[in-house]
């Protein structure tokens, strides 16, 4: 039988394996399993070629399966791990205080133009009245020049 019919070797040499290898908080388990499946590689190479063949139909499927579910399991890790080194990277950024200064920025503006607004209402009221005593000063003097001529 070939070496890539034995699924323990091919279980030595996947990515899960070495990427728990790889990380300290698993590097103990990883090392058990590594010695677990050196063993079960060397039991399997002794066997029989039909005791081979009945294991290769009876759980090779299963253990190939597991195999890719502990691949996945631990790309999901790497991934998870990444995204939360990526998102230490990003700058915090004090959003209320953002906020606050935009609010009272509007709020300046918004009192300078209610300032405004009063000075133009004033004004404006100040110049009806003053061409309002201009207009009946002139009606004043027209009645007195009127009474002199007749």
């Amino acid at each position: 039988m070939d070496i890539e019919e034995n699924p323990f070797t091919e279980a030595l040499q996947s990515d899960a394996l070495v990427q728990l290898l790889k990380n300290k908080d698993k590097r103990e388990l990883a090392e058990k399993l590594v010695e677990n499946l050196k063993k079960m590689s060397e039991m399997f190479v002794q066997l029989s070629d039909s005791e081979k063949q009945q294991f290769v139909t009876e759980f090779k499927g299963k253990f190939v399966n597991q195999l890719k579910a502990l691949n996945e399991m631990v790309l999901q890790q790497t991934v998870a791990e990444e995204n939360s080194e990526a998102q230490k990277l990003i700058p915090d950024f004090d959003v209320s205080g953002t906020y606050q200064e935009e609010v009272k920025f509007y709020l300046m503006i918004a009192f300078g133009m209610l300032v405004l607004l009063f000075v133009v209402f004033f004004g404006y009221k100040l110049y009806l009245s003053l061409t309002e005593k201009e207009r009946k000063r002139e009606e004043k003097l027209k009645a007195k020049q009127a009474k002199k001529k007749k």
